[in-house]
């Protein structure tokens, strides 16, 4: 995992060692407020997918997703006293959200941009 993925630190010392012409695009990928769009459905699948990848056993996989299920339905946030349940994604300020999130764009990393690479479509 962060195959694609580079510090903060590192990209302005990454880019400035590119050469660019009128025919690049620059991507760039950030979890930042990802979160809250994930549906619940899709974190589970996702997850599934890199359990299934890194061979974890059949009964780890399960109780995985499981524990995935049980976190994304009792996903409730505070603001003003008062307790709200999202209707889509994960609570902002939740510990889970942002591992969840990277989780998401990972595998969006793994089929999209390792796609483009192994085609030479990206370099």
């Amino acid at each position: 995992m962060d195959t694609y993925a580079t510090k903060n630190s590192k990209i302005a010392q990454e880019l400035s060692n590119i050469k660019i012409n009128d025919q690049h695009k620059i991507t760039t990928l950030d979890i930042k407020d990802l979160y809250v769009d994930l549906a619940a459905q899709n974190i589970t699948n996702i997850s599934k997918f890199w359990l299934k990848k890194n061979n974890h056993q059949t009964m780890v996989i399960k109780q995985t997703l499981e524990l995935i299920r049980g976190i994304l339905n009792q996903n409730y946030f505070q603001y003003k006293d008062k307790y709200f349940k999202p209707t889509k994604g994960t609570a902002m300020g939740s510990p889970i959200s942002s591992t969840l999130a990277k989780i998401y764009l990972q595998f969006f990393e793994e089929l999209t941009i390792r796609h483009w690479m192994e085609n030479e479509e990206v370099y």
